[in-house]
């Protein structure tokens, strides 16, 4: 069996890594910011909402904030497979014969997060890998 070689990671595919996982962060945290003031607006603000389901529908997404406060590539792992149920659910809504335009933002937001969630991860990974490959150059 041959060995694998180490991957290197030149310092114009960090730059590369970096623009990627900035831009995607972007989109992340406005899908995210999107889909938390969708449910208040479903839930708080319509006569038809209840505070425990927004509480159902926030407290998974908000436990999250700590993670993504300091960049761990887990926490948006973990966030796809958190996101996954509310696209079941949307994706039931949306094809039910009341369809509501709500449930049609949800399925688009919760698919938006779950892409860029997957991307951010792996690219945040190979971010990292380069920094600790840089640090032992030193």
């Amino acid at each position: 069996m041959s060995e694998k070689e180490p991957l290197i990671i030149t310092e114009d595919q960090a730059r590369v890594i970096q623009r990627k996982l900035r831009g995607m962060q972007r989109i992340f945290f406005i899908s995210y910011g999107a889909l938390l003031v969708l449910f208040v607006m479903n839930n708080l603000m319509d006569a038809d909402g209840s505070l425990k389901l927004w509480l159902v529908q926030s407290v998974p997404l908000l436990i999250f904030i700590p993670g993504l406060m300091q960049e761990r590539y887990r926490t948006y792992s973990w966030i796809c497979f958190v996101i996954l149920v509310y696209f079941t659910w949307s994706v039931v809504n949306s094809m039910s014969p009341l369809v509501r335009w709500q449930d049609i933002a949800v399925v688009v937001l919760s698919v938006t997060i779950f892409i860029s969630a997957m991307m951010i991860s792996r690219w945040m990974q190979y971010w990292q890998y380069y920094q600790r490959q840089q640090a032992a150059v030193e």
